[in-house]
């Protein structure tokens, strides 16, 4: 066995905090060594609008230049998470009037955004099918009955391979996380 160091390393993080029952925080940020970058959106929920964009480029090749560009972000306000919202994000907040990391990170926080409908879904069972027995076929039917949009999206909710979740799915295993915490200014504290 041959131990090795890699030569690179990027870490990426995305969360997502509560504002009120339908308003979401979402961050994501990027570290390595030389790049800490940070984006974030708020969105209403279900709609996955965006009502809120900011970035910041903390660290980078051209910190003060690269920051420049951060009022492209308020070219998200407005937009919802949706097909097609990849492409347009990143038209918008990125190419070479933009800046290629925070058009990265918008593809997260996009990604994480329409998390939210598991995260209600799964939330919203009580707590002793939660903490039940899983049956992988029951579970696909529920998420394309709450998530209609997942269907045909991705190899395992794709309508071809419904066959595949009976004969080979398996119980979903779920890792115990620490939630991280941040402090949101209020309008009160501001």
């Amino acid at each position: 066995m041959l131990e090795i160091t890699a030569i690179y390393h990027r870490t990426k993080e995305v969360n997502i905090y509560p504002l009120t029952e339908d308003r979401f925080l979402i961050e994501a940020f990027l570290l390595d060594e030389v790049h800490d970058v940070h984006a974030e959106v708020e969105i209403v929920y279900p709609a996955l609008e965006i009502v809120a964009a900011r970035s910041e480029v903390r660290s980078g090749p051209f910190t003060t230049v690269c920051n420049l560009t951060h009022p492209n972000m308020q070219k998200l306000v407005g937009m919802r998470v949706a097909r097609g919202f990849t492409q347009a994000a990143r038209t918008a907040v990125g190419g070479s009037a933009g800046c290629h990391r925070v058009s990265e990170l918008v593809v997260e926080l996009a990604q994480a955004a329409y998390q939210l409908h598991f995260v209600r879904f799964f939330g919203s069972l009580p707590h002793e099918v939660r903490e039940g027995e899983d049956v992988p076929t029951a579970r696909h039917a529920a998420v394309l009955q709450a998530v209609p949009g997942m269907r045909n999206t991705c190899f395992s909710y794709n309508d071809a391979h419904r066959q595949l979740i009976v004969e080979r799915g398996t119980p979903l295993k779920r890792r115990s996380q620490t939630m991280p915490r941040r402090e949101i200014a209020t309008d009160a504290s501001s």
